[in-house]
């Protein structure tokens, strides 16, 4: 008889115990000839025999790299899959998963585990299986247990990865690593249970240690280890570790526990401290199968019996946080006017008699408001008691089995609501097309940002609306909204008319950055900035910021992760963010009865203001390089933040040396080392920073990973385009050319409406044209690029980029006509291209026709805030064709959070400000300018603005010399601050103190600048 101790036998009892399962149990498994499943010895014997290698080794890891080497991945992962099947579990292997565990972890490469689960009767757990090489799973621990298989798998999957080779081990260091950190978060007061670890097992010794650099400082948990015949002097150093070793084997072991341990059933307490939560409605539901209706309640709000009863959240709605149900229920907040018109759209199809589908998305940009509009929507068809409503619960994961489940729970068809839905439209097309083969029919009312949804591939068929600028309508009934219910109204005092002329004037705005703008008196960025400065605690200030580099993308940070970022104890930091950041930074419960809470500011808005305007660059490249270290992809929060750091250029860019970039994306490799899109992304930053020879590498590695991703071989074809392009030997650069053509084509025949493929094609022979020195030789590459722009019109469904390359064509070839023409095109046939339009836009503006300019540009700034090269161009269209700077400046600011990246806005807006007489303004802008941009890029002449008296000539005025230093000097002039001039001798003339001169004034991202100066003395141009 087995001893069995009391905390393992409580722990047991009580389903709080980890299950490590090693290769030793497979004394426990029998293959289909009956003989016991193998060991690492015999497959590495076995194999070296089978493969005709000759080696004196047994270590398995080492034979399989010399098969790989010689034969090939799949070859050996065919050779272990055979030799790994259909293993059938004995009775003390299969009494193992009759019990609860808090989870599973495995170095076996097998599924005898999950063949286990299926031979119980009534297993107690749902096992859900995670491979440390594949995606992330959702797990409710409630219902279901994970099995992590450290090593992967080579069942259950398309395209088995395991971890056997010396470069694998390598290769995965930092995935294991992230597990062992979930480990220690989530289990740290769980009791160990080893199982099939012999002490000279290397999978053993390197979990040991793995688990115990992750640990330190702390204790590692207390473990058991079942293990027959080890050493005393073993026993003896494994104790000094913190691990008993029980003397038996698993047959023996399982005897001894089924006379000593109590059964472990369902937890009926714990069951009925979920049932509390579950809406009446799905009680009958959750009494049948209570698993399903808990994953269903955990990621859906259940609308019909939402917390109506909770304290409605006005004010910190009316400073931009989402509003609850009670606000909604309460009809306390602003309506669009799209509202009607989509209900009406609803409630048609409740009354329609149809078993299909249907699909309704409100698009537009941040901040109008569009999950405000979702959850009212949703309030009014309970009100009007059309049917069931579910609303997909913010930073939760869509399942596609939750909704067909709920499909099944009623009667009337149902509504499903998913805000930011551009992050799920696969999952949604996926679960709609299966309904619709059930022929079970549902609602899907979705919301999302209009450039998000429109870069995804095969968005949901069905009716778009797209939520609009504030109407006259909406701002008369904004008006009295604000009056009634905003503390701090700065616009009460005036009359109505001035009121709605005020905000008007913002009309072009989110209706967020009205709303807080007309109720404080100050500009939105103001406002931000003063209330993070406002933080006093320096701690809670910085957590802030980190929750804002997270949450301008819509991905909300666990505490515990801000915690550790933050170096503090979780409970200090609830503390502090309570008192100094409350209304702030917001947390929301996400799922209490499993403790699951997420961080994140009040609105995307105000993150990326924050974000851009409130940490200075060397605090972000810290948190950007600390955050991704941290990280645990074992979340599924982490990932998408991951993935959101990895994909933006503008996040990659904020790190100021290549170096730093360098780093962060080979610590981004290492983190995801399956993932060849982080390959992609690694290559285009590289690409961005003129290193395409190391960008091919890159790539490169990328297409090893998945060769038959068509955006990879785009992405290869620009690097290589690129080089064509740059390279000075023209031997070297035709190769890359033929190259570059090559991989376009291989994109081309994956998907032959690839319209970036033939636009970049089309761009790769007309820029060999220009470089080309022979006629012969432009001609057929113009000829090829014109038949390249033609197959594409005829195949691609977008075709503006195509136009842009003709029309760049037409000016190199002088024919601005037919240049025009062809941006004309493009955007007719595209209207909602932005690019498009900047660049006819720019086209009209700098031929002088500044009123078409400034309508062909109109729809982008009324929608697009971050297309802040549109507004430049806009704002100087206006000014030549008679608005005020005042004007211009109002339209530049909507953009300034983006704009202030680039040197030419900086210059715009700063030197239009510095016109108007804002000199202070003017300064500041000019000054965070120079801390941004390199120094030729700030010394560059950017905007030259028109004479007032005469928009068609430049601005001159008049000034003397004041001061002269080496190299410079400043001139005095009457109507502004001294102006910097660059010379002090230009072509025969030297400049000297107190001479008088006539001088075009032009802006630099530095400041104002005195440019092509005459005398007024001699009259000489110098």
């Amino acid at each position: 008889m087995v001893d069995l101790p009391l905390p393992l036998r409580h722990s047991l009892e009580t389903g709080e115990c980890v299950l490590f399962i090693g290769a030793g149990v497979g004394f426990n498994l029998l293959t289909p000839n009956g003989e016991y499943a193998p060991v690492a010895r015999d497959l590495a014997v076995d194999m070296a025999e089978k493969f005709n290698i000759s080696i004196d080794e047994s270590d398995l890891s080492k034979v399989s790299t010399i098969v790989e080497l010689r034969h090939g991945r799949k070859e050996l992962e065919v050779y272990l899959r055979q030799q790994l099947a259909d293993l059938e579990p004995d009775e003390a292997f299969r009494w193992l998963f009759s019990r609860r565990w808090r989870a599973i972890f495995t170095t076996n490469y097998d599924n005898a585990i999950q063949r286990a689960y299926t031979l119980v009767s009534e297993p107690p757990q749902i096992p859900i299986t995670i491979s440390l090489t594949s995606d992330l799973v959702q797990v409710d621990s409630r219902f279901e247990v994970p099995i992590y298989h450290l090593h992967g798998t080579l069942f259950g999957n398309a395209q088995p990865q395991i971890v056997i080779t010396d470069d694998d081990y390598a290769r995965f260091r930092e995935p294991r690593r992230m597990l062992f950190n979930l480990l220690k978060n989530e289990f740290a007061t769980s009791t160990i249970l080893y199982i099939g670890y012999s002490n000279s097992d290397p999978n053993w010794n390197m979990v040991l240690a793995e688990m115990r650099d992750e640990f330190l400082p702390s204790p590692m948990p207390r473990a058991y280890r079942i293990s027959p015949d080890t050493s005393a002097v073993d026993k003896e150093i494994l104790a000094a570790k913190g691990i008993e070793t029980i003397d038996a084997t698993l047959t023996k072991f399982h005897q001894s526990a089924v006379l000593n341990l109590a059964d472990t059933d369902v937890d009926y307490g714990k069951l009925q401290e979920i049932r509390r939560d579950i809406p009446t409605a799905l009680l009958e539901a959750f009494d049948k199968n209570p698993a399903p209706v808990s994953r269903l309640i955990s990621s859906w709000t259940y609308v019909n019996q939402a917390p109506f009863h909770l304290p409605v959240n006005l004010d910190s709605f009316l400073d931009g946080d989402r509003p609850n149900w009670s606000l909604l229920a309460s009809n306390l907040v602003f309506e669009r006017d799209l509202e009607e018109e989509v209900y009406e759209h609803l409630l048609d199809y409740a009354t329609r008699q149809t078993t299909s589908t249907s699909t309704k998305t409100i698009l537009g940009p941040a901040g109008y408001g569009i999950t405000t509009l979702l959850m009212r929507l949703s309030v009014r068809l309970i009100q009007d008691r059309v049917g069931p409503v579910f609303m997909l619960k913010p930073s939760q994961e869509l399942n596609e089995g939750d909704i067909e489940f709920a499909c099944s729970l009623f009667e009337e068809r149902p509504f499903f609501v998913i805000d930011d839905a551009a992050d799920f439209v696969t999952s949604i097309n996926s679960v709609t097309d299966r309904l619709n083969n059930l022929n079970k029919p549902a609602m899907f009312l979705m919301g999302s940002r209009t450039n998000e949804w429109r870069q995804r591939g095969r968005t949901p068929r069905g009716t778009e609306f797209q939520i609009e600028p504030l109407s006259d309508l909406e701002i008369r009934r904004l008006i009295p909204y604000l009056d009634n219910h905003a503390k701090n109204n700065a616009l009460r005092e005036l009359p109505f008319d001035q009121q709605f002329a005020v905000i008007k004037n913002k009309h072009n705005k989110e209706l967020l950055v009205t709303m807080k703008e007309a109720t404080e008196g100050k500009n939105f960025d103001a406002i931000i900035e003063d209330e993070f400065w406002g933080i006093k605690d320096e701690l809670a200030r910085n957590a802030y910021l980190m929750v804002c580099c997270f949450y301008q993308h819509g991905v909300q940070i666990r505490p515990e992760l801000l915690a550790e970022l933050s170096d503090v104890n979780l409970v200090i930091l609830y503390e502090k963010l309570s008192i100094a950041a409350d209304g702030v930074v917001v947390i929301d419960d996400v799922d209490a009865s499993r403790g699951i809470y997420l961080a994140r500011s009040r609105h995307r808005i105000i993150a990326r203001i924050v974000w851009e305007r409130c940490g200075n660059l060397s605090e972000r490249e810290n948190i950007l390089h600390t955050a991704v270290q941290a990280l645990n992809f074992n979340y599924g929060v982490d990932q998408k933040a991951f993935e959101a750091f990895v994909r933006a250029d503008t996040i990659i860019d904020d790190i100021a040396t290549l170096d730093g970039r360098t780093r962060f994306f080979d610590y981004a490799c290492r983190k995801d080392p399956q993932s060849p899109y982080v390959r992609q992304h690694y290559a285009r930053m590289l690409l961005r920073a003129d290193k395409p020879v190391l960008a091919l590498g890159q790539i490169d590695a990328a297409i090893n990973l998945a060769p038959r991703t068509r955006v990879l071989y785009h992405t290869k074809a620009e690097i290589e385009k690129n080089l064509a392009i740059s390279t000075p030997s023209e031997r070297f650069a035709r190769n890359y050319m033929i190259q570059s053509e090559a991989n376009y084509e291989v994109a081309l025949n994956m998907y032959p409406g690839d319209e970036y493929s033939y636009q970049g094609l089309a761009d790769l022979y007309f820029r060999w044209a220009q470089r080309s020195t022979s006629d012969a030789e432009q001609t057929e590459y113009l000829a090829k690029a014109e038949r390249t722009i033609t197959d594409g019109l005829r195949k691609a469904n977008h075709r503006d980029g195509l136009w842009i390359v003709s029309a760049e064509i037409q000016k190199w070839l002088g024919d601005e006509p037919s240049r025009l023409q062809a941006l004309e095109r493009a955007v007719s046939e595209s209207p909602q291209s932005t690019v498009a339009r900047y660049l006819l836009g720019r086209a009209y503006r700098t031929q002088g026709n500044y009123e078409r300019a400034i309508n062909i540009l109109e729809p982008v700034v009324r929608q697009h805030f971050d297309a802040y090269r549109t507004f430049v161009e806009y704002a100087v269209a206006m000014i030549h064709v008679g608005q005020t700077y005042k004007q211009a400046i109002a339209m530049l600011e909507l953009c300034r959070t983006f704009g202030m990246r680039d040197p030419r806005y900086v210059a715009t807006l700063g030197g239009m400000m510095f016109l108007n007489g804002d000199f202070t303004s003017a300064e500041e802008v000019f000054r965070e300018g120079q801390q941004r941009f390199e120094q030729q890029e700030y010394r560059t002449v950017q905007f030259t603005p028109p004479n007032p008296e005469n928009v068609d000539q430049p601005y001159r005025i008049r000034g003397r010399v004041v001061t002269i230093a080496k190299g410079y000097c400043f001139i005095e002039v009457p109507e502004y601050p001294n102006i910097f001039c660059p010379y002090t001798k230009f072509r025969n003339i030297v400049i000297s103190q107190g001479v008088s001169l006539d001088f075009q004034l032009v802006f630099t991202a530095r400041g104002a600048i005195a440019d092509d100066l005459k005398s007024l003395e001699d009259k000489t141009s110098i």
